[in-house]
């Protein structure tokens, strides 16, 4: 862990060293009491860094994203939707493995979130790309 970084002014490639650092001096006193960190976005001017959205969790805690999608489905299975989804399901597409991981309310033309199970990425799509695939079966 590299601890000594000598910051003397503020910009993109010194936002990620104050990340990395704040990461790393806070990790293991994350990990030894069960919890996670995350950081949203940056803003910064010449003398100072501010990061939004910075969220300490339980470690086995679902993330926002996660808990969106399960109030989600939970509202289209209560209520008549013409396609419920199920997210046990790993989809199929153009010969790659996909499975439902997320759900962006704020967003309103890619609100899901799929990832590819080989590679561990994510991407955003439709929803009527989701209902394709991952439509429950009844």
């Amino acid at each position: 862990m590299k601890t000594q970084y000598n910051i003397t002014e503020i910009n993109p490639k010194t936002i990620k060293d104050i990340r990395q650092l704040i990461s790393d001096s806070l990790a293991v006193v994350l990990e030894d009491n069960n919890l996670r960190m995350d950081f949203g976005n940056g803003s910064y001017d010449s003398e100072s860094v501010k990061f939004n959205g910075f969220r300490i969790s339980l470690a086995d805690s679902l993330n926002p994203e996660e808990k969106a999608l399960e109030a989600t489905l939970e509202y289209r299975s209560k209520v008549d939707y013409k396609v419920t989804l199920d997210s046990t399901i790993i989809a199929n597409d153009k010969g790659r493995k996909f499975s439902l991981v997320g759900f962006k309310p704020r967003s309103s033309k890619r609100p899901f979130v799929i990832q590819d199970l080989v590679t561990g990425k994510k991407f955003v799509t439709t929803e009527s790309d989701v209902e394709r695939m991952f439509k429950e079966v009844k």
